[in-house]
């Protein structure tokens, strides 16, 4: 009988370990890992993280515990997570230049970067992150050693970008191969629009040949794509040359004030955090934002505004700024009429300004829609305020 129990506890243990996903090394120690996977001969695999990272949370908590994910790094990787911002750490991330949360790293045994990967995905996507580590022809370590020895064929520098995307290089790498290419059939096709993506200096002659190129290059991709391509440009330009302001806005003055504008609005806004008693900090904030809204047009940015100016007034009191943060709520409801979460922020504003009636009605249909949607943290917080609302005389 203890034999058969013994049997049965193995079993439940093996199908346990197979099916809980990555195992990391108890031992957070990167050269112990290191050491470990050349024995081996496996890559050690770094979750690099960050404790308040929501992406690194996600991937944590629902991608890393799979077990097809777990079946493939536990075969093939000695799995380490660590926390880049703390101890040693801080090291191992500026020796291997993680900027960004989460980053994932895949290292030889002699600790020499063969691949890497960024942000939050779904699994299969991840699971295939790891596959191209695993490939020694098409891994980040195989792709630069082609970069490096003058590979500059189409092909190529697409994957490069694709796996490295934040290298200080690619701009310099994507203007040397535009520049080589002369007929319009060459130029104005989506794999030149997506490397020229990698082109943010507005004096360099991709950009210039852009600009002069705007209504081809606007065929191609449409007024959208092109508008948010300039609008990047000038903020990144504008954030690493600020005394040349007067040469970008030439780049294209209409987008260059709506970024003003912008700009203005989020600095006063973080200005008012700190100071929501001060009345000429909190006009600020409203005629900033007044400006900013005129222009806006994402709902969600401006219900988050909204939001946000409402429990600015739950904490100062001020009836201006409740009455101004209605009207943008009001817009951003009209944009988007059957998003739960934002008529429920158009709900409070209206009742803050002594529409309880409107309110009512407003909570309700986000209330509605909560429980179409069977959104139980929704409906249990609307029914909650609904309550508030229908209470208060």
């Amino acid at each position: 009988m203890k034999k058969i129990i013994s049997i049965l506890a193995l079993v439940a243990f093996a199908f346990t370990a197979s099916a809980q996903g990555i195992i990391f090394e108890e031992n957070q120690d990167l050269n112990t890992a290191l050491a470990k996977a050349k024995a081996e001969n496996k890559l050690v695999f770094i979750d690099a993280y960050a404790e308040w990272c929501g992406p690194c949370k996600m991937m944590a908590r629902d991608i890393f515990p799979q077990k097809e994910v777990g079946d493939f790094f536990n075969a093939n990787f000695i799995n380490l997570k660590l926390d880049m911002e703390k101890g040693a750490n801080v090291e191992i991330a500026k020796k291997y230049a993680v900027t960004a949360y989460p980053t994932y790293l895949f290292l030889d045994g002699d600790g020499e970067v063969v691949h890497r990967g960024l942000g939050s995905m779904p699994a299969d996507k991840f699971i295939e992150v790891a596959k191209t580590a695993a490939d020694s022809e098409n891994n980040l370590q195989a792709i630069s050693k082609k970069i490096k020895n003058g590979d500059r064929s189409l092909a190529t520098i697409k994957k490069y970008l694709a796996i490295n995307p934040r290298d200080p290089g690619n701009e310099s790498l994507v203007e040397e191969y535009l520049q080589r290419l002369s007929s319009d059939d060459e130029i104005f096709t989506q794999d030149t629009w997506k490397l020229f993506q990698h082109v943010q200096d507005y004096n360099s002659p991709s950009f210039q040949f852009f600009l002069q190129n705007k209504e081809k290059v606007t065929q191609l991709v449409g007024k959208e794509a092109v508008d948010n391509k300039i609008t990047y440009a000038i903020a990144y330009n504008l954030r690493r040359s600020p005394d040349k302001e007067a040469e970008i806005r030439a780049i294209d003055p209409e987008i260059f004030d709506k970024i003003t504008i912008q700009t203005k609005f989020y600095t006063v806004a973080n200005q008012v955090q700190d100071n929501l008693n001060d009345e000429t900090a909190v006009k600020n904030f409203i005629e900033a934002g007044n400006s900013y809204m005129a222009q806006e047009k994402d709902p969600e940015r401006i219900n988050s505004i909204a939001w946000a100016s409402y429990e600015f007034y739950q904490k100062n009191g001020n009836k201006d700024l409740a009455k101004n943060a209605l009207a943008w709520a009001k817009k951003a409801y009209e944009l988007a009429p059957e998003k739960n979460h934002i008529i429920d922020t158009y709900a409070n504003l209206l009742f803050v300004n002594g529409k309880k009636k409107e309110a009512i009605k407003m909570e309700t249909k986000a209330l509605e829609i909560a429980k179409a949607a069977k959104n139980q943290e929704s409906i249990e917080l609307y029914t909650k305020t609904l309550e508030g609302f229908k209470a208060k005389k």
